[in-house]
This record gives C-alpha cells, sequence and structure tokens, in this order.
C-alpha cells in the first residue's frame, strides 16, 4: 500500500525542481525526480506511469502537452511562488508535515514507522537523545527522523497558505 495522499497523484519532476520534488515526497507525494534523463524517455515515463510532468523546460512541457500528459509548467524562481504555481494546476493537500506519511527522498518509495530501539546503534548519538519516532524507507533503508528540516519545511508550508490566502 503507498501512501499516496490523492489516489492517482504522481508526479515525475524534471532536474530543474529538485528542491520542490523533495519536498513533495517528504508531504507524501509520490514524486518521481530524475537529475538526467531525455525529454523523450520522461515523457515515455510519464505517459506509461500516468504521472504529472512538473518542469521549467518549456519546449518539455510543449512535448508533453501534444500527447496528452498532465504537466504544470513552472515559471518562478521563487520556490514559494512555484508551489502556488503548482496549486494553480494540481490540488495538492497539505497541513502538517509527518512522518507518517513522506516518502524517502532519495528512492521515492513508502517510509515506515520503526522503532527506535532498532535504529540507536545507526543514528547520531544527539538525534537518539532528542527524538523517539523514526522511520526508515522499505527500499533503501533510509532512515528519517523528524528534525529541524521538518519544522523548516512547515514554515515553508505555512508561507503558501498565506500566499494563497493574499491572492
Amino acid at each position: 500500500m503507498t501512501k499516496t495522499k490523492v489516489e492517482g497523484l504522481l508526479f515525475l519532476v524534471d532536474s530543474m525542481l529538485g528542491n520542490i520534488a523533495k519536498k513533495l515526497q517528504l508531504l507524501g507525494y509520490d514524486s518521481r525526480y530524475y537529475s538526467n534523463i531525455d525529454d523523450l524517455k520522461l515523457i515515455a515515463k510519464a505517459k506509461n506511469e500516468q504521472r504529472t510532468i512538473i518542469s521549467k523546460d518549456h519546449d518539455l512541457i510543449a512535448r508533453a502537452k501534444k500527447q496528452n500528459i498532465s504537466c504544470v509548467y513552472v515559471t518562478k524562481e521563487n520556490e514559494i511562488e512555484q508551489f502556488l504555481e503548482i496549486l494553480e494546476h494540481v490540488p495538492l493537500e497539505f497541513n502538517e508535515i509527518t512522518g507518517d506519511t513522506a516518502r524517502c527522498t532519495k528512492c521515492n518509495s513508502p517510509t515506515l514507522q520503526i522503532d527506535k530501539s532498532k535504529v540507536v546503534d545507526k543514528i547520531p548519538e544527539k538525534v537518539s537523545e532528542f527524538n523517539d519516532k523514526f522511520w526508515i524507507c522499505d527500499n533503501c533503508n533510509q532512515i528519517y527522523w523528524e528534525g529541524t528540516h521538518i519544522k523548516k519545511l512547515q514554515e515553508f508550508l505555512d508561507e503558501i497558505k498565506l500566499e494563497q490566502n493574499r491572492t
């Protein structure tokens, strides 16, 4: 069972938007990211997997649209403005960031909560001191916890919500 927040909402994010891909994964969205892939292969993957392409590449978006592939063309440089552009086209849901819904930012696989005692020897001592909840990727075994990056991401989302309310 995947932990995609909205069933059927799958993304393919191109190399220009790696930070956006990671944020989508931490929000629980199945978001494949390729740092180096040919446009035609990326389009084929999006079509075969029924994924929405998110890209700053105008030519890629134009080619994908000709094949009736769902796309979001991102034109802004600021990440908050980029997310606002994505929200104009895709019904993303986000309230609170939690490891219970996040996906692995290395391989995009779901993460599962794991008992602290099973990872204590694999994490920094300070992390163990300040955290009790941990998650592990069920594919690559990357270990996650809700550190300061989660607080920063929550602030990022709060700022997006403020911007949405202004418009």
